[in-house]
C-alpha cells in the first residue's frame, strides 16, 4: 500500500505556476488610475484578453508562456504600448506610467517611463566599475506601415527595454511615438533583436536601454 501511495505521488503532474502580468498604472504625478483599460495579446496567434485597473492595479492571470504585445488606454491620457516575455515561473511585474495628451504636441503614443529598473548583484563600490558596452548581433528592420506611409506620418519611434544578461530584450515600451502603426511596428522587430549583453566588472547584466527606430518615407 504504502510502495504504491510513493509510486502514485511521483507520476502525479507537478504544479506549474501559470504566467501572470500584474502591475501598477500611474499619471506622470505617481497618481494611481482607475479605469484604464489594459489589453495583452499573444504575439504568435493574436488572441487577446483585457482587464481594467482598480486603484492603480491590473492582473492578467492563466495565460501560457511566450511573447506578448500590451495597450494600455485611459481618458484624457496617451495610449502606451508594449512588449513582455512571460515565462512559467509565476508573476511578471510591470509599472506603466501615462502621459497626458498635450494638444498641438507631435506625439501621439508614449509611457513616461521604463516599466522596470534593471536588477544587478551588489558590487563593491570602492573599485570602479569595469563596464564593457554591448554590441547588436541581429538587427529586424521594421516593416513601414503602407497607411502610414500613404499619409506621409513619419518620425522616431522612442523604445525603452531591458537588456537581459543574454543579450535579449525584455519588458519595452513605447516612451514617444507619431501614431499607432508606427509604435507597433517599430515594437514588434525591435522585440526581436539580440545584443551580446552589457557586461559589469566581467560578468553579463541587465541594463536600462533606450533604442530609436526612425521612419523615413
Amino acid at each position: 500500500m504504502l510502495k504504491a501511495l510513493f509510486l502514485s505521488a511521483l507520476l502525479a503532474p507537478c504544479a506549474v505556476a501559470l504566467p501572470t502580468l500584474s502591475g501598477t498604472l500611474q499619471d506622470s504625478t505617481k497618481g494611481p488610475i482607475d479605469g484604464a483599460k489594459v489589453t495583452l495579446w499573444d504575439a504568435a496567434t493574436g488572441r487577446g484578453l483585457q482587464t481594467l485597473s482598480s486603484k492603480g492595479l491590473f492582473s492578467l492571470g492563466n495565460l501560457t508562456e511566450g511573447e506578448y504585445l500590451f495597450k494600455v488606454e485611459s481618458d484624457g491620457r496617451m495610449p502606451v504600448y508594449g512588449a513582455v516575455h512571460l515565462s512559467g515561473d509565476g508573476a511578471h511585474e510591470i509599472k506603466v506610467i501615462m502621459l497626458a495628451v498635450v494638444t498641438g504636441a507631435t506625439e501621439s503614443v508614449g509611457a513616461g517611463s521604463a516599466l522596470r529598473d534593471a536588477v544587478r548583484p551588489p558590487r563593491d563600490p570602492s573599485k570602479p566599475p569595469k563596464v564593457k558596452m554591448p554590441t547588436l548581433k541581429k538587427k529586424v528592420t521594421p516593416v513601414y506601415p503602407d497607411a502610414a506611409r500613404r499619409a506621409g506620418v513619419r518620425g522616431n519611434v522612442r523604445i525603452a527595454t531591458i537588456m537581459l544578461p543574454d543579450g535579449r530584450l525584455d519588458d519595452l515600451v513605447v516612451l514617444s511615438a507619431p501614431n499607432t502603426d508606427l509604435a507597433v511596428a517599430a515594437l514588434v522587430a525591435v522585440r526581436q533583436w539580440r545584443y551580446s549583453p552589457t557586461q559589469l566588472d566581467g560578468e553579463p547584466v541587465e541594463t536600462n536601454f533606450t533604442i530609436d527606430v526612425r521612419f523615413d518615407r
